[in-house]
């Protein structure tokens, strides 16, 4: 996505010292409304404040991403404020905010900018040089477009050792049977280098930016955009895979030729092989892409992602086991009881939704808590802290699984959702479908 049809310099703004919150948001409120009169000032503020009010939008890491929904808006609107000293975000954390995202529009594209931006700003590299720039043109180089990366991890030329890469994988990919090369090429800024290295291999190119790749490269090359950001990169080539299966773009018997680097980096330093029928179990439904389930793709990597994220991270260094049961909830919801009172019992659809990454902290906080997150198949969170009751033993029972991996395969047997249960002692991720663990990773 580029951010350049959302914000100019003219609504990027340097805070004096000592400023407050409150006062920040104030300030961009008014650029924004500045230069989009036709907004109401108050009904911004109103519901910039409320939203702050009920869930913090301080995503951690020192960003916060505070938004608001207009009904009659159809647009988009950006204003960004950086803060020298930090602003004392949240009164009961000492962790200051030093970059400020504002986003104001309308319901359509709202989750998908409000993920596209706090993606972005996952990269700490790319963070530090925002709140380190010296004025709002080079903000607004640094948040835009990061081609000023490429070689910045090799003192050598990059290009070549690209190539070389490549080639490579190229060659490995002729020697074995059902052999796909996917090129995951958010290490590579330049589309047409990445034509020129494609060539006619008939390779995959995987990309987390939309606006990476225009209808015109998209002509020559065969290009996915992936919703991982921010992951490890082992486990985003696994998460990757994942989400070319549900699109049945490869198959149980292919092996993948991964070819990938560090993000924006300029650079394609490693090779990774996947036999799929080897490194992920899963039924032929899922392989083809046909799923028996409500949930869409950009809730299920949405989840998986955030799982992923607790599975590596865990919460303030401890380790996190946590379950979220995903679609057919007006079945799930009979097998169902409170352990605590409902977190998002209350709140309006939008603002319970697992695709708002101002939600993710909330998410990650509440996994702490015994008890599952329900969640509708369009992403709307309906309950944490949920214990699932009443479900007759799984016929597919698998020896040596937790009460948590047992209720999350008990309750993909009598109804149709997926259900991700993250351990907490191995740190591993499972998949439950129809009664079955379907991945394990």
């Amino acid at each position: 996505m580029s951010l350049q049809t959302h914000i100019t310099t003219q609504r990027i703004r340097f805070f004096e010292p000592r400023v407050d919150r409150d006062t920040a948001l104030n300030c961009l409120i008014e650029l924004v409304c500045n230069d989009f009169p036709e907004l109401d000032r108050q009904e911004v503020t109103r519901r910039v404040f409320d939203r702050e009010s009920s869930v913090s939008s301080s995503l951690g890491g020192g960003v916060a991403l505070p938004h608001a929904v207009l009904d009659r808006v159809t647009h988009s609107i950006l204003a960004l404020g950086i803060s020298r000293d930090g602003i004392s975000w949240d009164a009961d954390s000492d962790q200051p905010v030093h970059l400020v995202v504002l986003l104001v529009g309308g319901r359509i594209d709202h989750l998908r900018i409000l993920s596209e931006v706090a993606g972005q700003l996952r990269d700490g590299a790319r963070y530090q040089e925002i709140i380190s720039a010296r004025d709002a043109s080079a903000v607004m180089s640094r948040f835009v477009d990061a081609r000023h990366r490429i070689g910045r991890y090799y003192g050598g030329n990059s290009s070549d050792i690209s190539r070389l890469t490549f080639e490579r994988a190229c060659s490995i990919a002729e020697e074995l049977p059902r052999a796909k090369i996917v090129l995951h090429a958010d290490a590579i800024q330049d589309p047409d280098y990445v034509v020129e290295l494609v060539g006619n291999s008939n390779s995959i190119v995987l990309t987390n930016s939309e606006s990476r790749f225009s209808s015109a490269y998209k002509e020559r090359l065969e290009v996915i955009t992936i919703p991982f950001k921010g992951m490890r990169r082992s486990t985003h080539v696994q998460f990757a895979l994942l989400f070319l299966l549900s699109l049945g773009r490869i198959e149980r018997d292919d092996m993948i030729v991964n070819v990938f680097g560090v993000p924006e980096s300029g650079c394609l330093d490693s090779i990774r092989l996947t036999h799929i029928g080897s490194e992920f179990d899963f039924p032929m439904q899922l392989q083809s892409g046909r799923i028996t389930t409500d949930v869409t793709e950009h809730v299920l990597t949405r989840a998986l992602q955030i799982a992923g994220d607790l599975a590596v991270e865990g919460r303030e260094g401890n380790a996190v086991g946590t379950l979220f049961v995903l679609g057919d909830f007006e079945n799930v919801r009979g097998y169902t009881r409170q352990l605590i009172m409902n977190p998002f019992y209350g709140y309006d659809e939008i603002e319970r939704s697992i695709l708002d990454p101002s939600l993710e902290e909330t998410i990650k906080e509440f996994a702490k808590i015994d008890g599952a997150f329900i969640v509708r198949g369009d992403g709307v969170l309906e309950s944490g802290g949920t214990y699932l009751i009443g479900q007759p033993a799984a016929e597919e029972h698998q020896s040596g699984l937790g009460a948590r991996h047992a209720a999350a395969l008990g309750i993909s047997t009598v109804t149709r959702a997926i259900s991700i249960a993250v351990s907490e002692s191995t740190r591993k991720i499972s998949i439950f479908h129809n009664g079955r663990r379907i991945i394990f990773m």
